[in-house]
């Protein structure tokens, strides 16, 4: 998960995205379970029946609710690739081809972890298998990042990171849609299912075309001027 950049020039893209990936998240939750949600009005975030305090169960505080077990992931991570793509390319604007395989991973990561963790949390090993299939991809790119900076050839260095990454994320987003789109899923999810597919394929088309257009090779230096010094030059 190679950025080319310094931890504090990515630090508020992560920030940012991963708040609004939680969002996201949170809507897609909320939208998918539409029936579940009273959609009374209430100006304070609590109702009180004689002895007995309610909380967070009239519109918009029972929206805010996360302790109901909220949160779609699937959404979350697309919501995440959606934003740190938009900030790194229209707020910092980075070159495609630094950042493409850094967000997807990092997402990913997050992802694959949300897996684990619910499967631990519910005993489902189902969950758990796929928690840990779905890590193995960055952790993987960990050593392939590894392994390329010991490469002396810049240009095979280039082409072993492009072809690399692109198997490893198509790999992944296999993997993903496996899990999504080989039983029975909300409408949401297949949708968001598709959207990862497009975003993927945008992602790896331009990925490709920027790293090639990053190659700057200089084949012949036509001449070399002097630079005349009339002024005397004192050392100390």
């Amino acid at each position: 998960m190679e950025s080319r950049k310094d931890r504090s020039s990515v630090f508020d893209m992560f920030l940012i995205s991963i708040f609004l990936g939680l969002i996201i998240g949170r809507i897609v939750f909320i939208v998918s379970n539409w029936d579940n949600y009273n959609l009374i009005w209430g100006w304070l975030p609590y109702e009180k029946y004689g002895d007995k305090v309610y909380l967070f169960r009239l519109v918009p505080w029972n929206f805010l609710n996360i302790f109901d077990g909220g949160l779609n992931i699937l959404g979350m991570f697309v919501g995440y690739l959606f934003c740190a793509s938009t900030w790194s390319t229209f707020v910092k604007k980075w070159r495609w081809n630094h950042i493409f395989p850094t967000i997807y991973f990092s997402g990913e990561s997050m992802f694959a972890i949300s897996f684990l963790l619910l499967g631990l949390a519910s005993a489902n090993l189902t969950w758990i298998y796929e928690g840990l299939a779905l890590l193995a991809f960055p952790i993987i790119t960990l050593f392939l990042i590894r392994y390329v900076n010991r490469i002396e050839k810049p240009q095979k260095e280039k082409r072993i990171y492009l072809i690399a990454n692109i198997l490893l994320i198509l790999g992944c987003v296999g993997v993903i849609g496996y899990i999504y789109l080989s039983g029975e899923v909300l409408v949401s999810e297949r949708i968001l299912t598709y959207f990862l597919f497009a975003w993927v394929a945008f992602g790896i088309i331009y990925f490709i075309r920027d790293l090639k257009r990053a190659n700057v090779v200089i084949e012949k230096v036509s001449s070399v001027r002097g630079i005349e010094i009339n002024q005397p030059i004192k050392l100390k």
